[in-house]
């Protein structure tokens, strides 16, 4: 009897004990579960602002002109934009060579052409926005001044995305910590960094004073100022000299300039920003860049080098920007990449983002890219 006394009495205090153990277990897993909410995920977003989300991003509203769906889409997140962009919507729902010619991703995914139209970065629809519960908005970086109130406005976190002309490969990393995908983000960062290879391989070897000069005229309309980009990185990549980044204050994106300033600077290539097909009234061509009198002198002019580009509409898009490197840098140099295939590694890249077969091949036939026989 005594025995079975001390085996009960036994048992009972290791059942204690398991119970004390286990509840320490769970109070410690709690603690550490709270832990994790309070930290919640950190990121730093392109503007270098310290942004705090509760957990990951489920619902996204979008408030950039198209930067911040376009990195969703590429990332495989598009199902977690629940509001979209004027300037957004219009892309999405706009019918002929607009959609077509320029912004890949309304081939991609369609079906956020039906999406809720939020306003923008400087006019923000609070009252629509807040209605759809957001656990992040993500605004265009130029509109950094105006995040933090918006932040305020809808106590909802806010990110700054989107870049000035550069592979802004920490954009994808931050997009992708977000929604919770980052091996999708590692996955195009490395890519697009391995096709950069196979052309800065060959343009490293080429001294600073062999590199050839170029300028970049953007959105070209008959009437207005020249404009230019001294950040389009897809040109030092290539292996050229873009003269509108030589000198001393570089403004960030698109900048206004003088015809004159161009035949000072005497480039001796000049890419055309070239978005459509058909021709658009008051859109320069190439053809009547040549004419133009007061750039004849330029050496670009007098040998005919003067060649449309993609370029950037509506943000950057990192993807057509990669093919673009291919693209510029057998203009430029011919004889080094003689045997490189633009169209074949234009839609691999492509694809690659998008998920679309022949995309670069359709893009190419749309603008009027120049093409090797």
């Amino acid at each position: 009897m005594k025995n079975r006394v001390k085996n009960d009495i036994a048992f009972l205090l290791i059942g204690a004990m398991i119970f004390v153990l286990a509840g320490c277990g769970e109070a410690h897993h709690t603690k550490e579960q709270s832990s994790e909410r309070k930290e919640g995920i950190q990121v730093t977003d392109c503007v270098g602002r310290e942004v705090t989300l509760e957990k990951e991003a489920e619902k996204i509203v979008d408030l950039t002109m198209i930067d911040g769906v376009r990195t969703l889409v590429q990332l495989g997140a598009q199902d977690r934009v629940v509001g979209i962009s004027n300037q957004g919507s219009r892309i999405f729902n706009t019918e002929g060579m607009v959609k077509k010619n320029y912004v890949i991703v309304s081939q991609a995914a369609p079906e956020l052409k039906d999406l809720a139209v939020v306003g923008d970065s400087k006019e923000p629809n609070v009252e629509m926005i807040i209605s759809l519960k957001p656990d992040v908005i993500l605004v265009d970086s130029m509109a950094k001044n105006v995040a933090e109130h918006i932040q305020k406005q809808t106590n909802t976190p806010v990110v700054c995305v989107g870049s000035f002309g550069s592979f802004h490969y920490d954009m994808f990393r931050m997009l992708g910590k977000i929604v919770g995908k980052e091996e999708r983000a590692e996955e195009l960062v490395t890519f697009t960094k391995n096709k950069m290879k196979l052309v800065t391989d060959i343009t490293a070897g080429i001294g600073a004073d062999e590199r050839k000069r170029l300028f970049y005229w953007t959105h070209p309309f008959a009437g207005n100022a020249p404009k230019t980009n001294g950040n389009y990185e897809a040109f030092q990549l290539a292996g050229g000299k873009n003269v509108a980044s030589e000198g001393e204050v570089i403004p960030e994106g698109v900048y206004e300039i003088t015809k004159e300033q161009i035949l000072a600077w005497d480039p001796a290539f000049i890419f055309l920003h070239s978005p459509f097909k058909e021709d658009l009234e008051g859109w320069l061509t190439a053809d009547s860049v040549k004419e133009d009198e007061v750039i004849q002198g330029t050496e670009a002019v007098v040998k005919g080098n003067v060649y449309p580009i993609k370029g950037e509409l509506s943000g950057w898009d990192m993807a057509t920007e990669a093919a673009e490197v291919f693209y510029v840098a057998k203009i430029l140099y011919p004889e080094r990449f003689q045997h490189l295939d633009v169209e074949k590694e234009g839609n691999e890249i492509l694809k690659k983002f998008y998920g679309i077969e022949g995309l670069y091949t359709d893009m190419s036939k749309q603008i009027k890219l120049y093409e090797w026989q």
